[in-house]
């Protein structure tokens, strides 16, 4: 995005608080949690598994004593013909049952394991894990049985937790030989098919047939599949690692044509009665088992309780799918005035990897940053845009959000990058799903910062014809106000404040005695000032009285009083008025040169920004509230120090130059404009800054005092006499050797003129009255206000305190704003 043929327009304003912070508390507030907290899962997200163990023993009948041939036990794989029904011997390993090379049972993924974890092998075949030998068919003697179960290694499948889902496929087969290998049959490749918890395990029955009455018997079976496994009866909770049930048995009743009908159900064997599934039974008719997967006649101490299920376990380690997520970007539109607008668009956004926390995805984040900010280094407070996509906006795996940077926010001479990344955490790892360049046209980037040719010529400068802003020295060679005098807070000691260094005569008559309209307004003959025109053409730099020629910011006066609001004379020398009282408000002459804040038909480049509060200087009474207008549901940022300097208006001036200031507060207007805050506690005065903020852009702060009495309502001892119905000192009451009063014309310093200007006048310490410009626009944004009360006690502190984290934020916030503003006017 390099562009450095033009100069960004769009001043660098405060970062704004990061949308991913705000996503993040937005997602608190609705239960997702951001940053590292839990989320709900959106979607249904399979996890593949390629190391699952089918482990299973069947039933105790199955590895226990029998009546011939000396144990029932469990071979892996599918046994082969041993010609007829006989007892099995070591010398049939590997002709008709598989081993290994160590001669123990086990066949490809399928091993038949002891208690003890150590395989099973011919040898020990009758055997417990702990060696001892089983016997008998005695249900509930010791040792009854060997405990041997079957383990298929490596199935694959999938498997959703959340929905007790699962579906895995082994390879591997087991055989049953009963009676010492008389009788067997196997089950060869089972496949689980579980849905929210219930389901069936299939396979492929084969095997040989014989009879229980007459071994003579002996055929080869068809193979066939059929449920090995019901799941009805109870239920399958899945889990990422794995999962135990026990298949249905107890309460399961059966229809069999076999050798011995299932046992009517009774209070002794209700415990134990039950069946395998119909498939299993209906193929062990053939085999001549049937009998011996249900309940037939026979107490506790028979072998009867040995024909019920044991548990099924399976074990794995799911893995999520490696997300198959696309995305692109576009840019949809860019220019000063509405930032920059990227779309980003994506896919299969329904199955993305865990987030950066290890929870599962909350949806995501697309976000415009710095190319030369690493993805690992990427926070919630260092990202240039951001915004969430919650799960609800993640259509069929598709999102479409539109990304926007503020002007404000981007830097000409950077480059900046998309990228996307699971929500809620950081986009590191496999959380990061992608990043690309944003590549802008030279048509973007000239909208996006409007070159120095598609600027007004008054852009912080004046006008061509030599008139200067409120800040600047024009080729008339005015003075620049903030090298000048002192502003009108700084009158002579008899009390006729000059606003900018002047004298004060020997009357001490205020300038706003003659009666001339104030430095806002331009004359007749068109000359403008940097706020308003007045009737007369006297201009002041910012705001003055209606009938007082006070200068708002540094300016000049003679003995009359006639003020220059902003600049001086080529030579330094002061501007001073004419006996009539006519003020140069800014720089503007006769012929109608305008000041570049707001006059001439060019633009100053501030067009956009919004009108500074208006406050008057005020003394807060029983309810401490400090109040003012502004734009109608702005928020308002006030902050305030302690007047520390006898000269309050100096110390305004100290203030403006001076962040952070003690302590600040954000509030926000109400539909009318108008908007109040507590003051401070403590007694003292205090100067104050405010600055308005309307869709992210700031205001020129607006400088007053406030003065808090002891016991925080009207006090005698107050500098200020008479406390008009803002609060502020009025300067035609204050002098009592003569100053200017209201039937005089002169205008009260708090009221505001035609344009909302504010001039006030101090009561200084010995009582004369000082006239001071009202809300003045000098280059530092400082406004003249009253003194403190003179006395010898300074003011004390003691502001409110606040959350601690609001508290900086505010502070910076205030600082930047101020900061701004004075680099501007520069």
């Amino acid at each position: 995005m390099t562009h450095k043929s033009a100069r960004a327009r769009a001043p660098k304003a405060r970062r704004f608080t990061s949308p991913l912070a705000t996503g993040a508390a937005i997602a608190a507030a609705t239960g997702l949690l951001g940053m590292g907290m839990s989320a709900p899962a959106f979607g249904a997200v399979e996890k593949t598994v390629d190391d699952a163990v089918f482990s299973w023993s069947v039933n105790n009948e199955s590895t226990g004593g029998a009546y011939f041939g000396g144990c029932n036990f469990l071979v892996a794989g599918e046994a082969g013909d041993a010609g007829m029904a006989r007892i099995w011997t070591a010398a049939d390993a590997g002709k008709v049952y598989p081993v290994d090379g160590d001669g123990n049972f086990v066949d490809g993924n399928t091993s038949i394991v002891k208690t003890n974890g150590k395989k099973s092998n011919f040898e020990n075949r009758c055997k417990t894990g702990e060696g001892e030998t089983v016997k008998g068919t005695n249900a509930e003697a010791e040792n009854n049985h060997s405990g041997d179960h079957i383990e298929i290694a490596n199935g694959t499948g999938t498997i959703d937790a959340d929905s007790d889902t699962a579906s895995i496929q082994w390879e591997g087969s087991w055989t049953f030989a009963y009676y010492g290998g008389m009788t067997y049959w196997s089950i060869s490749d089972p496949k689980l098919e579980v849905k929210d918890g219930k389901g069936t395990i299939t396979g492929t029955y084969s095997g040989f047939g014989t009879d229980m009455d007459d071994t003579s018997i002996w055929k080869k079976l068809d193979a066939r599949d059929g449920d090995i496994v019901e799941i009805q009866k109870g239920s399958v909770d899945v889990t990422d690692d794995g999962f135990e049930f026990t298949p249905d048995y107890l309460g399961v009743e059966t229809d069999t044509a076999g050798r011995n009908p299932q046992s009517p159900k009774s209070a002794e064997n209700e415990s134990w009665w039950g069946a395998m599934p119909q498939d299993w039974i209906d193929f062990n008719v053939e085999t001549g088992q049937d009998s011996y997967w249900y309940t037939t006649a026979g107490a506790a101490n028979s072998l009867q309780p040995r024909k019920k299920t044991n548990p099924l376990t399976v074990e794995y380690t799911a893995q999520a799918p490696a997300p198959d997520v696309s995305t692109s970007h576009s840019v949809k539109s860019a220019s000063a005035e509405d930032g920059l607008i990227v779309n980003v668009t994506g896919d299969g956004y329904d199955n993305l990897p865990d987030a950066s926390t290890g929870k599962p995805s909350a949806g995501a984040y697309a976000a415009i940053v710095d190319r030369e900010l690493a993805s690992k280094d990427v926070t919630d407070g260092n990202t240039t845009a951001v915004q969430y996509v919650m799960p609800p906006q993640i259509k069929d795996g598709k999102i479409d959000v539109d990304v926007t940077a503020e002007t404000a926010d981007l830097d000409e001479s950077k480059d900046y990058d998309v990228l996307t990344w699971v929500a809620h955490g950081l986009p590191t790892g496999d959380a990061e799903l992608y990043r690309a360049p944003i590549e802008l046209t030279d048509e973007q980037k000239n909208a996006l910062f409007p070159g120095e040719d598609e600027e007004s010529d008054n852009d912080s400068e004046g006008t061509d014809d030599g008139a200067t802003d409120g800040a600047e020295a024009g080729d008339e060679g005015a003075a620049d106000a903030a090298e000048g005098e002192a502003d009108g807070a700084e009158a002579g000691d008899d009390g006729a404040a000059d606003a900018a260094e002047g004298e004060a005569d020997d009357k001490g008559a205020a300038d706003a005695a003659e009666g001339d309209t104030d430095g806002a307004e331009s004359d007749d003959n068109g000359s403008a000032d940097a706020a308003e025109g007045s009737d007369d053409g006297a201009a002041d730099a910012a705001e003055g009285s209606d009938d007082g020629a006070a200068d708002a910011a540094e300016g000049e006066a003679d003995d009359k009083g006639a003020a220059d609001a902003a600049e001086g004379d080529d030579d330094g020398s002061k501007a001073a008025a004419d006996a009539d009282g006519k003020a140069d408000g800014s720089d503007s002459d006769a012929g109608g040169s305008a000041d570049g804040d707001d006059s001439d038909a060019g633009s100053d480049g501030d067009e956009d920004k919004p009108a500074k509060p208006v406050v008057k200087d005020q003394t807060v009474g029983e309810d401490r509230l400090v109040k003012g207008t502004t734009t109608p549901n702005a928020e308002v940022n006030l902050a305030w120090t302690p007047v520390v300097e006898k000269d309050a208006g100096s110390q305004i001036k100290a203030f403006a130059a001076t962040v952070p200031s003690e302590d600040n507060v954000t509030v926000t207007a109400d539909g009318e404009g108008n908007f109040s805050t507590k003051a401070p506690s403590a007694k003292g005065t205090y100067a104050y800054s405010a600055i308005a903020t309307v869709d992210g852009v700031p205001s020129d702060p607006a400088e007053f005092t406030v003065t808090v009495n002891e016991d925080e309502a009207a006090d005698d001892d107050a500098g200020s006499e008479g406390d008009s119905d803002s609060g502020s000192a009025d300067g035609a009451e204050a002098g009592s050797d003569g100053g200017s009063s209201a039937s005089e014309g002169a205008a009260d310093g708090s009221e505001a003129d035609a344009s909302g200007s504010d001039d006030s006048a101090g009561s200084d310490s010995d009582g004369s009255g000082s006239a001071g410009s009202g809300s003045a626009a000098s280059s530092t944004g400082g406004s003249a206000s009253g003194s403190s009360d003179g006395s010898s006690n300074l003011p004390r502190t003691g502001a409110d305190l606040m959350t601690l984290p609001i508290a900086l934020g505010l502070i910076v916030l205030g600082a930047g704003s101020v900061l701004f503003s004075r680099m501007r006017k520069r």
